[in-house]
């Protein structure tokens, strides 16, 4: 089962700065145990959102940046619930890269129809992405047999 619907759209895509937002939806399936009365957006969900938006900046920059991951993740602060019926805007920007890694800064918002394009911080941090690593051998480790 999908339990998150990437249904998010590109607002604003810059070479380094990425913006997109989706509908926080009340039929999503987390909110189904997160939190029966009174359901918020799993705060891994908005860092997966987050993520998302991490990858859209890298698109046409690096081969391959759909089957990059989230390596780490630093410095990220919870500041507010997400919803259902809140738009969820993110933010990301990148800091540097290289072959084995992207530095970005993210943020998500709760959009706010007073303040378009604007709205209160919900989540953000520092996130790193890198390739994703299939057969990874760790030192000390038998090798996965070929067969």
């Amino acid at each position: 089962m999908d339990w998150y619907t990437p249904a998010e759209e590109v607002v604003l895509l810059e070479p380094d700065r990425v913006v997109t937002r989706r509908l926080v939806q009340d039929h999503e399936p987390a909110f189904r145990d997160h939190f029966p009365g009174r359901p918020v957006l799993p705060g891994v969900l908005a860092v997966e959102a987050l993520t998302r938006a991490c990858r859209r900046v890298l698109e046409g920059r690096v081969p391959g940046a759909e089957r990059w991951v989230l390596g780490s993740a630093s410095m990220v602060r919870f500041n507010r619930f997400v919803e259902p019926g809140q738009w969820l805007v993110c933010e990301a920007r990148l800091i540097g890269h290289d072959a084995a890694h992207a530095s970005m800064t993210a943020i998500a918002r709760i959009e706010d129809e007073q303040q378009p394009g604007g709205g209160t911080p919900a989540v953000n941090g520092r996130l790193v992405l890198r390739p994703v690593r299939l057969g990874l051998e760790l030192p000390g480790t038998p090798a996965l047999p070929t067969t």
